[in-house]
């Protein structure tokens, strides 16, 4: 299994092509229903499946991932992905940052 979404606490486990492994646990997220969804898009990016084949750069895609939840949180948002609203995502997208648009637009697709 390429990657792993964990529970207790919320956060994920990668194998990569070349056999090296990495996890990632977040701590308390300010908005889980929407963590746990961005975890399992990041989990369906993890190749096989997709194209994050090193700890760098899924270490990015976490990152992206809490800065995402933190902003949203702080702007009152608690549901998951599926309740984001195309006006909640632009607002967020457009002032994420080309680097951190890049990296949100990858975890909700």
């Amino acid at each position: 299994m390429p990657a792993t979404v964990t529970c207790d606490p919320p956060g994920i486990s990668c194998v990569f092509s070349d056999g090296s492994q990495a996890a990632f646990t977040l701590d308390d997220p300010p908005c889980p229903l929407l963590a746990r969804d961005l975890l399992d898009g990041l989990a369906r990016l993890i190749h096989p499946h997709g194209t994050v084949d090193a700890a760098a750069t899924a270490q990015a895609y976490v990152l992206g991932l809490k800065l995402m939840t933190r902003a949203l949180a702080g702007r009152g948002f608690t549901g998951g992905a599926g309740q984001l609203t195309r006006a909640m995502t632009a607002e967020y997208l457009m002032g994420a940052g080309p680097a951190w648009e890049g990296y949100a637009r990858g975890l909700l697709r």
